[in-house]
């Protein structure tokens, strides 16, 4: 077994059995494991042998001298037992079911299809029209729980009130929206429930033993890390808007609705007289079906107005890459990729932007992708359906020009 310069014993990774699935880099919390190769490697003089590396290879790649814990029996239990099916929280807000919630609902009955289980509905408050759309979307069964209290959105108070649900009901897997409420909610019902929770995720999927595979960016965006929870129950995502695609609604799907009431009285909170929509709510750039996307190629503001115009041709907005926010150009709600917005248009026009991996990560759900760029080797003229390479200034009028003869309708459906 190796030690490091202080004589302690190490984690050592035998690498012919390394997968390089990067799960122990993300499990360190000490910095100690890098990828050399393809193959994990463990800087003695930073391990400290917690064993956790150990615990959490799937490939049983990593080994340690000193025993590692076992599972406990309650944990055991808990993953093993009379938990089952995958609940989604349906977040109900100023009438309506939020989108996200929808796109988790889809991948939700993919996955338990694949597992021979149901997909539960989760609800708070909500009308009968919402419960009726979730089993058109996919759910087997939903749970309303219903509560005076839930008029006037308190944190604290609907996280507690899922925890609660969750607790009834046993769902081995939890999923929520990444908003602003699933990702204060998220973590309250995590941590009342004492199981893991794994945020913003970006890739979902389930092993044939019932694990949920969660892959989310890490280290600034530069690695993916893919998580998973074995022992504690419900198995918690939550995942970015735009992300899974939804399903088609089928209103002849059969499902049950059941009503739960919600007896707990709040804390006193502060009361919220009055709720004012934000920047990034009245202008929320995952909503449009297209998106003009500038980048660092498009440095000056001067063909603002021209570009403006072309968004409004097909009916979109104008969006833009980490590097014109950086440089105060445009705000943060307009920035898209893995540290902006996830999105996925029916059309998405790069117009400059060079295609770094975070960006392209986050626009990998849009139907249709379209590069203008000056620099034919940029990766984002690689990962685009259609490339225009050459001045973004003399291009972009031409198709103005081509859409007005052409209509907006014409260009979306790919009609020449």
């Amino acid at each position: 077994m190796p030690k490091n310069s202080k004589g302690k014993d190490v984690a050592e990774v035998i690498s012919s059995k390394c997968s390089g699935c990067q799960i122990c880099i993300a499990e360190c919390a000490f910095d100690a494991i890098i990828m050399e190769d393809g193959v994990a490697l463990i800087d003695p003089e930073k391990c400290t042998g917690c064993t956790l590396c150990v615990s959490s290879c799937p490939s049983d790649a990593i080994i340690f001298s000193r025993p590692v814990r076992k599972r406990s029996s309650r944990a055991s239990a808990e993953a093993n037992g009379t938990w089952r099916g995958i609940a989604v929280f349906l977040e109900y807000k100023s009438g309506k079911v939020a989108d996200v919630s929808w796109e988790l609902t889809g991948k939700a009955r993919e996955m338990a299809d694949k597992m021979g289980t149901e997909v539960i509905g989760f609800i708070l408050g909500g009308d009968d029209a919402a419960c009726s759309d979730a089993i058109a979307m996919g759910c087997d069964s939903v749970y309303r729980m219903q509560s005076a209290h839930f008029e006037s959105y308190t944190a604290g108070y609907f996280g507690e009130a899922l925890a609660e649900l969750t607790r009834q009901i046993k769902p081995e897997i939890l999923l929520i929206g990444a908003t602003h409420r699933g990702s204060e909610i998220s973590g309250l019902c995590a941590t009342k429930l004492e199981t893991g929770l794994t945020a913003d995720c970006t890739e979902l999927d389930i092993t044939d033993d019932r694990l949920l595979v969660m892959t989310r960016p890490t280290f600034g965006g530069n690695i993916m890390a893919t998580i998973l929870c074995r022992e504690k129950r419900p198995q918690m995502s939550t995942v970015r808007p735009g992300v899974m695609k939804k399903r088609d609604r089928d209103g002849s799907r059969k499902g049950t609705v059941k009503t739960i009431y919600y007896s707990v009285v709040p804390p006193e909170y502060p009361r919220i007289l009055q709720t004012i929509p934000s920047v990034s709510e009245t202008a929320d750039i995952s909503s449009f079906k297209s998106l003009i996307v500038l980048g660092k190629g498009v440095n000056s503001s001067l063909h603002y107005g021209m570009l403006e115009e072309l968004a409004h041709l097909l009916g979109g907005t104008l969006a833009c890459s980490r590097p014109l926010v950086e440089a105060g150009l445009f705000p943060y709600e307009r920035q898209v990729g893995q540290t902006g917005r996830t999105v996925s248009p029916r059309l998405y026009v790069g117009i400059g932007v060079s295609g770094a991996v975070q960006h392209m990560a986050g626009i990998q759900g849009s139907e249709k992708i379209i590069a203008i760029n000056s620099d034919r080797n940029s990766p984002m003229v690689s990962m685009a359906d259609y490339s225009i390479i050459g001045d973004y200034a003399e291009i972009v009028p031409l198709l103005i020009e081509r859409i007005k003869a052409r209509g907006a309708e014409a260009v979306l459906k790919g009609e020449r």
